[in-house]
């Protein structure tokens, strides 16, 4: 899971560029799903969901060169709130 806000007014972009993402990550080893969430109460907040089987299949993708070129649509000048950033990993233990 991921989270970032947008400190620069790009919040649209952004969204779009989620809209048309390049879907690389479709095809990763392990992959299931994903989720982009963006909350009504904060519209520069945005949260990504991803669905792996296994922890090692997101760390090999994270870690390998086709999470670079999945960002390549990131919109030019794009930037984020340090503060307000972060990645974590979890297992499911239900569902």
């Amino acid at each position: 899971m991921s989270k970032f806000v947008v400190a620069n007014n790009m919040s649209d972009q952004v969204r779009e560029a989620f809209r048309n993402r390049p879907g690389l990550v479709d095809s990763a080893e392990g992959f299931i799903r994903m989720e982009v969430l963006n909350p009504d109460d904060n519209p520069d907040e945005f949260w990504l969901v991803t669905y792996w089987q296994k922890s090692e299949d997101w760390h090999e993708w994270y870690h390998g060169h086709q999470y670079k070129a999945s960002h390549s649509n990131i919109p030019k000048g794009l930037k984020l709130d340090p503060e307000a950033t972060m990645i974590r990993t979890f297992n499911c233990i239900a569902s």
